[in-house]
């Protein structure tokens, strides 16, 4: 898979989840298994909404670069980025067993970073080798 392909589809998953925590923060509370979470809980929920809708903004913006030690660097963000998430996910579905969303998650951003570490190794810039 291209790299440009991979920011595309990670800008677009991130700002989705990112509005999603950050409008409708006790609707995705609760599809995580929280039915009545705190209000920290949600203000939680809406910083990570946040979060994402920055790191999706940056993959969208960054998605056309040229191959350069920057583009290098965001790719290798990405892809530690996704990759603890979904280390994260599991550990969440190992102490947390009331909800199968964990399992779901961890295989998504597992998928996001094996994607952005096989198409950035491909398009790696040649100055940065």
């Amino acid at each position: 898979m291209k790299l440009n392909v991979m920011f595309t589809v990670a800008a677009v998953f991130l700002m989705l989840f990112g509005l999603g925590a950050l409008f409708f923060a006790p609707q995705m509370a609760a599809t995580g298994g929280q039915p009545a979470a705190s209000s920290a809980a949600l203000m939680s929920t809406r910083f990570i909404g946040v979060e994402m809708l920055g790191l999706g903004l940056i993959a969208w913006l960054v998605r056309n670069a040229d191959a350069s030690k920057a583009r290098d660097a965001v790719t290798l963000g990405f892809t530690l980025y996704f990759a603890l998430h979904a280390l994260t996910s599991l550990y969440g579905q190992f102490t947390d067993t009331s909800t199968s969303v964990h399992w779901v998650m961890a295989a998504i951003q597992g998928l996001f970073a094996v994607g952005f570490f096989m198409a950035g190794k491909a398009s790696m810039s040649t100055n940065a080798k």
